[in-house]
Formats: structure tokens, C-alpha cells, sequence
């Protein structure tokens, strides 16, 4: 079963049978209702790192989300000596 809604909830048995005999087991399905909610990041990613220059870094950002995320990496930086524009918002370069 893919994809659980509200009226899939009821009790679901299994039956197998051959030439010796029947077995059967019922089980109970309940399907929760939950609102949609934003991004969550799992606990503890991304990590702070710290390398040697010369050598490879690698950041692993793992999402739980309701709807397809869209992750973008944004590099923080300084125009002019400052880290913010005129509006307010961060100079960032998109990474990926």
C-alpha cells in the first residue's frame, strides 16, 4: 500500500493457506492526519567543519519536508566591507 489516506484506516487480515491448512492474522491499520509543516533539518546537519587548505569539504544537509524541498548552498560575503546591501539583506553568492 502506497501513499496512506484517512480511509485506508481499518483492520487488514492476512490469509494463507496450502494442502495442511489455513492460518490468517489480522492487523490494524490507523492512518494520522498532521498539517502540512516547513523544513525540518535533522538534528546535529549541517555540521561546522574545519580543513586544511588543499584539501576536499563536503556539507550534508538532510531535510524532512511534507512538499519537494529546494535546497540551495549560498556562500555569505563582503562587498565594499560590508556583509549586508542597502536593503538589508545578506550578500550571498549561490553556490549550488
Amino acid at each position: 500500500m502506497e501513499s496512506a489516506v484517512p480511509s485506508d484506516r481499518g483492520n487488514y487480515t492476512c490469509v494463507v493457506q496450502n494442502k495442511y491448512g489455513t492460518i490468517r492474522h489480522t492487523y490494524q491499520l490507523d492512518v494520522l492526519e498532521r498539517s502540512p509543516h516547513r523544513p525540518i533539518l535533522q538534528a546535529g546537519l549541517p555540521a561546522n567543519q574545519t580543513v586544511v587548505v588543499g584539501s576536499d569539504v563536503e556539507f550534508h544537509c538532510k531535510v524532512y519536508s511534507d512538499a519537494q524541498p529546494h535546497i540551495q548552498w549560498l556562500k555569505h560575503i563582503e562587498v565594499n566591507g560590508s556583509q549586508y546591501g542597502p536593503n538589508g539583506a545578506p550578500y550571498v553568492n549561490i553556490l549550488k
